[in-house]
């Protein structure tokens, strides 16, 4: 009788597991932002930054990507909001 029980409970445990999968999936969508947003990736090289910057274009439907390169004499704040501000007018 107890392998009855075992083989029941372990039925149950692996029902709620599918359930909290999917729970936890639809939280995450809820949370995490749009896909089509704008993002931003910093990378160190050699006499300064280059920062890469993605969108995604829903009238061509593809991801456009720019860099912009920082040297190490600029003043890396004003130039990234720079940069964003380039970004933002593209949209």
């Amino acid at each position: 009788m107890n392998w009855l029980k075992r083989k029941i409970r372990d039925w149950l445990d692996s029902e709620d597991e599918i359930r909290l999968q999917r729970a936890t999936v639809v939280e995450r969508d809820r949370d995490s932002p749009a896909q089509n947003g704008m993002n931003f990736c910093l990378y160190k090289a050699v006499g300064g930054h280059i920062l890469e910057s993605r969108a995604y274009n829903p009238k061509t439907d593809r991801t456009d990507g720019t860099l912009y390169m920082i040297h190490e004499d600029q003043d890396f704040a004003k130039q990234v909001a720079q940069a964003i501000m380039l970004e933002q007018m593209k949209l």
